[in-house]
């Protein structure tokens, strides 16, 4: 990730934990010989009055317990097991030692059950409100009121303002592998479109196709990592618009490094950040060109050398801090330009082709 989310929005991030803490205290109650609480009671004090009206959870609750009951001694370990591994966030999002069972660890008997319970929970983040407020709402909206308008996944698509059209909710956790962290926010954080439904879509974060664990970053406390470009190598890359592009290198700074290995590989960060580059470098450098001649019209007939100095106040002075419009990736990009100016063999032609742009700016 690029930035965390801020932690405050977890403040109405209660559904979930009293939905799990509701369902095993009627498992222990049925393993102790005995029935769970009759509705609403079998709900926690402190939630009770919020959920007794929703009485799909009641039936869905009952379910579980109803094919809880008629399982094994073992069987219901497993349960058990399952539960308290998914359940165990954010931990088990860097600790690799830490094993995390799948939907299709429990018992056939229950995962139905399971997987109904889920869909219901994460459902009702969008229609159980809080003060007129749908849970989902409340949790977005304390995310952008501390600022947070692009995805901090790619940094490459702003988010819908809060009240517009809701912007996903990225179960980095799957529903479909692990039901019991459904509408646990720690576990869904907002997600441009891109990213959630053209690049993870159901993609494990915590196990890779051949079945070994990896670790990836809470949306919440990181760890965040730096983009760089240094690397990539002016009049190498591939040619757009009749120009030869750089060939770009992108490296994901920070540690540790199993987090961004994970990211890159979830969501196609190194792949999707090398073809934006190549869609909108010429555009970047354009921009600059012109600024450069309305600020001075006199730059038309300077020499290449006085040109290319100028990128760095560029980058400084216009390019605007963070991750809007994707500053971050333009200020990289164009660390690349100087970079090549500066070059002892690169530099006669990297000049030139920057100084091009100045003489013939529109």
């Amino acid at each position: 990730m690029l930035f965390t989310y801020p932690v405050e929005a977890l403040a109405c991030n209660w559904l979930n934990d009293n939905i799990i803490t509701s369902l095993v205290d009627g498992m222990t109650a049925i393993d102790g010989g005995g029935t769970p609480l009759a509705w609403p009671n079998c709900l926690p004090v402190l939630a009770r009055e919020r959920l007794r009206r929703q009485t799909g959870l009641r039936t869905r609750l009952t379910a579980f317990w109803t094919a809880y009951a008629n399982l094994t001694p073992n069987e219901r370990a497993t349960v058990w097991e399952v539960v308290l591994q998914q359940t165990n966030v954010p931990n088990v999002y860097g600790d690799t030692t830490l094993h995390c069972c799948r939907l299709d660890t429990l018992p056939p008997e229950v995962q139905p059950a399971a997987e109904d319970l889920a869909d219901y929970a994460f459902d009702k983040l969008s229609s159980l409100k809080v003060e007129g407020t749908a849970l989902r709402d409340i949790h977005f909206k304390a995310i952008q009121d501390r600022g947070v308008k692009v995805c901090p996944f790619c940094g490459l698509q702003n988010f819908q303002p809060a009240g517009l059209k809701r912007n996903a909710l990225d179960h980095l956790m799957p529903i479909s592998k692990y039901p019991f962290v459904s509408s646990d926010f720690r576990n869904l954080p907002p997600a441009c479109h891109a990213c959630n439904s053209l690049y993870k879509k159901d993609a494990d974060v915590l196990y890779d196709n051949a079945g070994n664990r990896r670790s990836c970053c809470d949306p919440y406390s990181g760890p965040v990592y730096h983009v760089s470009l240094l690397g990539s190598r002016f009049g190498e890359g591939n040619e757009v618009g009749g120009y030869t592009m750089p060939r770009w290198s992108v490296s994901l700074e920070g540690e540790p490094a199993l987090q961004a290995n994970t990211w890159d590989a979830i969501y196609s960060i190194k792949l999707r950040y090398e073809h934006t580059l190549d869609r909108d470098f010429l555009g970047w450098i354009k921009r600059f060109a012109l600024w450069l001649v309305r600020e001075d019209p006199a730059f038309r007939d300077k020499p290449p050398h006085q040109i290319s100095v100028e990128v760095p106040r560029y980058v400084e002075n216009v390019l605007q801090e963070g991750f809007d419009d994707a500053s971050f990736l333009k200020a990289e990009a164009f660390q690349v330009i100087a970079s090549a100016c500066d070059d002892d063999q690169l530099g006669d032609d990297a000049r030139a082709w920057l100084a091009n742009f100045v003489y013939y700016a529109t």
